[in-house]
């Protein structure tokens, strides 16, 4: 699929376009390859703060569907989050590279390369899913009266890459000096700045 052919699929004429949460998911969700080249084409016409906040978006939905029992997945599913958010909001090359192949990396093991075990509890049965499979049944199993237990084991595996990621802009940005710290409800502990995704 290249950068025309996902225009297209996405039902918008250019990058720029793409500014709304379903056009984003729609993005994160489809099963078929969209290659690094592909990311990066979109990722470079694309305003770096709109992508930073389609992605925090995304995740925050995503991770509502993390179980209860699930701090391992959902502490690793923020990290990728964070690290995605960074990245995007880079104007150079060399950022746009990164954040294009770690967003390669993380469809590629969200949609089809991770499993998971999902037991249906009221049958016993017990079959491997992709991780967004794994989301999409716990979040609808309230509607279907279905009751799944799932095993993340065998999807902590992923390894994100060290990357050193800086809040001290986007807590300047939002709040200006410190002086403003604690004022606001949204106040961001200045401790995360220069914070390390392991």
């Amino acid at each position: 699929m290249n950068l025309d052919d996902l225009l297209v699929f996405l039902d918008i004429e250019s990058p720029a376009d793409l500014v709304y949460f379903e056009q984003f998911a729609d993005l994160m969700e489809e099963q078929q390859d969209i290659p690094y080249e592909t990311l990066a084409a979109l990722a470079e016409e694309m305003d770096g703060d709109v992508l930073s906040e389609l992605i925090g978006g995304y995740f925050e939905d995503v991770l509502q569907s993390v179980p209860d029992d699930g701090d391992e997945l959902y502490t690793l599913m923020m990290g990728i989050s964070t690290t995605l958010q960074s990245l995007a909001g880079g104007a150079d090359t060399e950022a746009l590279r990164m954040f294009a192949e770690e967003l390669y990396k993380f469809r590629t093991w969200y949609l089809i390369e991770s499993r998971v075990y999902c037991t249906d509890i009221a049958t016993g049965q017990c079959k491997e899913i992709t991780l967004f499979e794994a989301l999409t049944n716990y979040r609808v199993q309230s509607h279907t009266g279905e009751d799944f237990n799932l095993d993340f084991s065998e999807t902590l595996s992923y390894q994100l890459d060290e990357y050193i990621v800086s809040l001290g802009a986007i807590i300047e940005d939002d709040y200006g000096d410190g002086d403003t710290y604690g004022e606001d409800e949204d106040y961001r502990d200045p401790a995360i700045d220069g914070l390390k995704i392991p």
